[in-house]
């Protein structure tokens, strides 16, 4: 679990690699950790309980490949119950080796010290993950989970 006002840095830094590292993996153990059991992960697209998480995740690995996740700022607020950061999202589509870089914008509200809200702003057009349109030169099918309820 993350610390009540993170702190320091490190801390939170910390969490923040735990929850890369479960997109990485296709494991959540460790980042579950960090989420409060009424915690809700909203993207693009998609609306995704904590209860669903660990699914999710798995999904999105066995869908894509070779992620790499930067972390390019991060805020907590002064009270610590909001956090604020951007990454950026690297990652290959398994089935044809498609890839794109996507930054990401995270908004994060905590409860007692563990998440409560994670919500992702990020522009789909351009990223591997986007399932929105219909058959298209991606492969993507209408209907089809996009990275966050795929992932």
């Amino acid at each position: 679990m993350i610390e009540e006002g993170f702190a320091d840095e490190a801390s939170l830094l910390a969490m923040l690699e735990r929850q890369a590292d479960a997109w990485k993996t296709g494991d959540f153990t460790r980042a579950s950790k960090d989420w409060h059991p009424d915690g809700v992960l909203t993207a693009p697209g998609n609306r995704v309980p904590f209860s669903s998480l660990a699914e999710t995740i798995r999904r999105f690995h066995a869908d894509f490949v070779d992620l790499e996740v930067t972390i390019t700022n991060a805020f907590a607020s002064a009270d610590g119950k909001k956090l604020a950061f951007e990454w950026l999202w690297t990652v290959s589509r398994r089935r044809d080796g498609a890839r794109s870089a996507t930054p990401d914008a995270i908004m994060v509200d905590l409860a007692g010290g563990r998440i409560l809200e994670w919500r992702e702003y990020f522009d789909t057009a351009a990223a591997v993950e986007d399932y929105h349109a219909k058959d298209d030169d991606r492969g993507a099918t209408e209907g089809s989970p996009q990275r966050d309820s795929a992932s």
